[in-house]
């Protein structure tokens, strides 16, 4: 299920992208950011800062206008290196092994790797420099949590929201024309997922509908709140908190899955399939429940579904009340992207000052309202209007082909910090009416829904980071087979003996005890 999130992540990932086009990453011009001298004083001396990080953009030129003019701001010779993600898993090892580092290090996640390299020393503490910076102040303990090692923060996390997620959605109209409620409970989503398949939901006299898009990998299944998903929120008979892949609440989804398969509400080779060919199967009226999240949608789908099925209507299922009477989703970690600093520049404090002041500009976040051309930091960082962007229906329009003709480019994998994930209010940030309509209420159902924070993304374990993957295929293999009807559900006990015999009781007693002795607990917000 790790597997599931990273690509829910990948999907947000472009909503970040397509954020930085809207100025997401960019500070207000009133914004003081260190008592430090301004970045283009004459006092600051130039500095060669160095970087490597991965990036989903189109390759950036190393001359590029966006780069001069980042140069010349902070009086600085900066030397960025952008390897395609799909690579940087396997170059960073190399570069870490030869030794010979850059100033900067970005990383997608705190994985083993990243712990690994701090055990050995090569980046610096950053416990000294966060009360010096506002857009670190920001940070909340817990997101600062995943990336402290015995007290020491050793990286700087970037935004991204912890609400807007992957979310359950059912095509609203099709519940009104079969005259049916939003389903509340796993016994009412099974029923409206059959009738989504066999009572003619859009009407068109047709046998060509199903109740729940599902793809390989049990991609996204049916998480309907935190009891139910892979977080770590369900308890062993030993108290222990357990991975959710192997929980009763998971049990109760796959049954779920394995009944809907049965009845032909599922798409007999939903195994085989590739997410991309679900989703826009879904937006051309094949499927009535999907995942959606309210940033980053992509406006195109939106405006054909409504073009081919204009009485179509999309809404998020509320998160089904659980048994211990909690009701609300697993939280994101809350960040995406780390940045690190070498810990060689210890000694030189006039470059770690203004590394850090760059990120502060990057980081400090621009209301949407103030994203315009007018906004002279908004203009600047990305690369100014009628030669970066252009502004089209008061947002901006995003063009890959003027990324390296913006500053903010070149900080590809820094965004604003936002002082709330409502603040982003990404509804300013499409155009056409439909889409908005479902980004505003999608974002007005989650202001008002509970997030569990898995205390899992707060903490490190080498059993964990070892094993997960490994026993995450071994229960997805099962899960399959449950749901297609090649195993029975009345197996999982022997699913979960073999996940713990295979290492699960090691990963299960390691991470608890990590947790008892950092005192760090799941919790809802």
């Amino acid at each position: 299920m790790k597997k599931t999130l990273k690509m829910g992540l990948v999907v947000c990932l472009a909503a970040s992208l397509a954020a930085c086009s809207t100025g997401n990453n960019a500070p207000e011009s009133s914004t003081t950011t260190t008592d430090s001298p301004a970045p283009n004083s004459e006092a600051s001396k130039r500095i060669t800062i160095s970087s490597i990080e991965g990036t989903w953009q189109i390759p950036l030129s190393a001359a590029g206008e966006g780069l001069k003019k980042l140069n010349e701001k902070f009086n600085v010779d900066y030397k960025p290196q952008f390897v395609p993600y799909d690579e940087y898993g396997s170059k960073l090892p190399v570069v870490m092994a030869a030794g010979d580092l850059t100033d900067i290090i970005g990383m997608e996640s705190a994985d083993a790797n990243f712990f690994k390299w701090v055990k050995q020393g090569a980046f610096l503490p950053l416990n000294d420099y966060i009360d010096k910076y506002p857009s670190l102040k920001l940070v909340p303990k817990n997101v600062w949590d995943a990336v402290t090692v015995d007290g020491k923060i050793y990286a700087i996390p970037q935004y991204f929201p912890a609400k807007y997620s992957k979310k359950p959605v059912i095509r609203q109209d099709w519940l009104d024309n079969l005259n049916l409620k939003m389903p509340t409970t796993y016994d009412e989503l099974k029923k409206v997922a059959i009738a989504f398949t066999k009572d003619d939901p859009d009407k068109n006299g047709k046998n060509d509908t199903y109740g729940i898009a599902l793809s390989k990998q049990i991609v996204y299944g049916a998480h309907m709140g935190a009891q139910w998903d892979s977080g770590w929120y369900n308890k062993n008979e030993q108290g222990q908190l357990i991975p959710g892949i192997i929980s009763e609440g998971f049990k109760e989804q796959t049954q779920l899955l394995a009944d809907l398969y049965k009845e032909g509400a599922i798409h007999k080779d939903w195994a085989v399939s590739k997410n991309t060919d679900i989703r826009a199967d879904f937006y051309s009226g094949k499927y009535g429940i999907w995942y959606e999240q309210p940033m980053g949608v992509d406006q195109v789908l939106f405006e054909g579904m409504k073009e081919q099925m204009p009485s179509a209507e999309i809404a998020v299922i509320p998160a089904f009340k659980q048994a211990d009477g909690e009701q609300g989703f697993t939280s994101l970690p809350g960040y995406y992207t780390l940045t690190m600093l070498n810990a060689k520049i210890k000694s030189d404090p006039d470059k770690i000052d203004r590394i850090l002041q760059m990120q502060d500009y990057f980081r400090t976040f621009i209301p949407v309202d103030n994203r315009n051309p007018q906004n002279p930091d908004f203009d600047w960082s990305n690369g100014g209007e009628g030669v970066g962007y252009e502004m089209v229906d008061g947002v901006m329009a995003y063009d890959a082909a003027l990324f390296d003709k913006r500053p903010s480019s070149y900080f590809s994998g820094v965004s604003g910090w936002a002082p709330t994930d409502e603040a982003n209010e990404p509804g300013k940030l499409v155009t056409n009416p439909y889409t908005q309509s479902f980004v505003n209420a999608t974002v007005e159902l989650l202001k008002n829904t509970k997030f569990y924070i898995n205390p899992v993304d707060r903490i490190h374990s080498e059993v964990l980071s070892a094993k997960e993957s490994e026993l995450n295929l071994i229960a997805q293999e099962w899960q399959t087979k449950m749901i297609v009807g090649q195993e029975p559900v009345s197996n999982w006990s022997k699913m979960v003996d073999e996940y713990l015999k295979k290492g699960g009781k090691d990963m299960i007693d390691d991470v608890n005890k990590i947790l008892d002795s950092s005192g760090i607990k799941g919790e809802w917000k």
